[in-house]
């Protein structure tokens, strides 16, 4: 299933398929690892599901829900793990 980023809840994994903006969040989001084909994996979210924190490069980064937006992902199954 292809879904944004802020879609994705703590535990699960997807895959980067493309960034939907090509402003300059964009880059600053490539230039952090959110780039096609990575994968990343969510590993907190707060409760209003404002912030939520990601696992990419071996790093993890948080993202406020109107960043995490613009990533549109595709589920990953079967616990594949960045």
């Amino acid at each position: 299933m292809v879904l944004p980023l802020c879609d994705i809840t703590p535990g699960e994994t997807a895959k980067i398929i493309c960034l939907a903006n090509e402003g300059l969040m964009a880059g600053r989001l490539m230039d952090l690892g959110f780039e096609p084909g990575a994968v990343i994996s969510c590993v907190l979210q707060k409760k209003k599901k404002n912030i939520a924190a990601y696992l990419v490069r071996n790093a993890v980064i948080a993202l406020r829900r109107e960043d995490s937006r613009l990533i549109i992902v595709q589920e990953l199954r079967g616990g594949v793990q960045p």
